[in-house]
């Protein structure tokens, strides 16, 4: 009956109910640094036992996680620091090496009169600090597929006066083999959807990279607002007034965010490259149109010479001038348009009024080609391309580029997210939608459009406006930046409050490159 009973007056059947519960805890454990001091913890807590050692294994050798002596008020390796102690070498003579290389557990009485495993550590640990080791217990951590990944070791089990140090009942080597077993599976488990995320981070930023590479006009966009949209969360994370007061971003809020923004441009992928690297309004065609106007030119001088040649035959010389004055008047016409085209083709112009009613003549001219049909100087789709009133894009392309934001939302509603990343589709579509409801693609206004949205919204602008490597303007300043941002929210489009977040704490200056 005696082995039944363990100490503290606890019956086995309450020792496997802590079991279970610790199977609970570590199974709901996901921070690694807290799930190994749990297993020590719990270890020494289910044995009663001062002192508690986990190792890991790495290659060769075992490596110092946690160290805890409840005597002595040592607990280290908790929150994740380096413990400075020289690994394990992976040789049978040390205690913890042989259980990891033989997946067997070593139950010691006495250190001091154990035979067969060099303890000459434990003795100078113990004459430098004056503790006494004596009883160990060293339990291997296996995992379900037989690997040893580390080794648990426990020090001096005390009886139920927590003063006298005993050997470790047999009963206690079966409830912590299992713990370890339980204990080794959890941290496999861990670092196994640690290696799925990292993966998928990986590749989100792969394709993410692969998208922006698309263009060179766009190299570095999505990692930038990616970057942007945590430095901002950060910043919202130390603001204590106003309306951000209760906002904190935790870790798996700022990892949402934060992959969202790496993935609000997938949409990309869909939109053709002739209207994402448009640089200018006849983006492929200016050569053409200026070509043109060089026959038109060269024909208009020819057709004059000969009509000038017949006018002399005749011998109506005064109609030969007139005809000469003429032509000039048609040949400056013609260089005229030439350089309006020109000029409007440049994304720096704004097309005013006025020169739109300059281009809309210039496309009532005609001419005749060689094989005498009559075509006008600009063609249709020409004079719509340069009819553009600010930028590259007709509205046509633009309703195109739009569409990238559509096709992000469809594309990762494709993706079945983890739990704590569920929102990402959901956000990486928001980045263009405004407050005053005239964004796209939902049209949302206001409260409807969450805070994560609000921030990919305004650090996607940013990073527009200040962006070196688009062809069809120059780089802002971050001061002319904000100064555009502060008009937009006089519009009603950005959240002010979360602009002067923004601003206050120069979060660009957080995100390199």
């Amino acid at each position: 009956m005696s082995d039944i009973l363990s100490s503290n007056g606890n019956n086995v059947f309450t020792q496997i109910e802590n079991l279970l519960n610790v199977g609970i805890a570590l199974t709901a454990e996901k921070d690694h640094n807290r799930l190994l001091e749990l297993i020590v913890t719990e270890a020494r807590n289910i044995t009663n036992c001062d002192a508690g050692t986990l190792y890991l294994r790495q290659g060769e050798q075992l490596v110092f996680k946690i160290i805890q002596t409840q005597s002595q008020n040592v607990f280290q390796g908790g929150s994740g620091e380096e413990i400075k102690l020289p690994p394990v070498k992976l040789v049978k003579d040390n205690v913890s090496a042989y259980v990891a290389l033989t997946g067997q557990t070593v139950n010691i009485p006495d250190v001091y009169f154990a035979e067969g495993f060099d303890f000459s550590g434990p003795r100078k640990y113990d004459k430098i600090t004056g503790y006494r080791t004596q009883s160990m217990l060293v339990v291997p951590m296996g995992n379900h597929e037989g690997e040893i990944i580390g080794v648990l070791q426990l020090i001096n089990s005390l009886e139920d006066d927590n003063l006298k140090v005993r050997v470790f009942p047999e009963h206690y080597q079966k409830v912590i083999e299992s713990l370890a077993s339980q204990a080794a599976i959890a941290l496999t488990n861990a670092q196994l959807l640690k290696d799925i995320e990292n993966l998928f981070k990986s590749f989100v930023e792969v394709m993410a990279t692969a998208i922006d590479a698309r263009t060179p006009y766009n190299a570095n966009h999505t990692r930038r607002v990616a970057m942007l949209a945590r430095a901002t969360a950060e910043a919202i994370n130390i603001v204590y007034t106003g309306p951000f007061a209760h906002e904190y971003f935790n870790t798996e809020r700022l990892e949402q965010l934060t992959m969202a923004g790496w993935l609000h441009d997938i949409g990309k992928v869909t939109t053709p490259l002739s209207v994402m690297d448009k640089a200018t309004r006849l983006e492929g065609r200016i050569e053409i149109v200026l070509q043109r106007l060089d026959y038109i030119y060269q024909l208009e001088k020819t057709n004059s010479l000969a009509r000038q040649m017949e006018l002399l035959k005749e011998g109506r010389l005064q109609e030969v001038d007139q005809e000469s004055s003429l032509s000039n008047l048609r040949l400056a016409k013609v260089k005229e348009i030439k350089d309006l085209i020109i000029e409007c083709d440049s994304p720096a112009t704004f097309i005013n009024d006025q020169i739109l009613e300059q281009l809309q003549e210039a496309a009532s001219y005609t001419y005749y080609d060689a094989a005498g049909i009559e075509r006008p100087y600009i063609s249709d789709k020409e004079l719509e391309c340069l009819s553009v009133r600010k930028g590259t894009l007709t509205d046509g392309e633009r309703k195109i580029m739009e569409q990238h934001v559509t096709y992000t939302g469809k594309m990762l509603e494709k993706i079945t997210f983890i739990k704590k990343l569920k929102d990402v589709p959901v956000f990486a579509s928001m980045h263009h939608e405004f407050l005053d409801g005239k964004g796209y693609p939902g049209g949302l206004k206001g409260e409807d459009i969450p805070l994560e949205g609000r921030i990919l919204c305004l650090v996607d602008i940013y990073d527009a406006l200040t962006a070196g490597d688009r062809p069809y303007k120059k780089a802002m300043t971050w001061e002319e930046a904000l100064r555009i941002l502060g008009f937009m929210i006089k519009e009603g489009k950005l959240d002010e409050e979360l602009f002067n977040v923004f601003k206050e704490y120069r979060v660009w200056e957080k995100v390199e490159g």
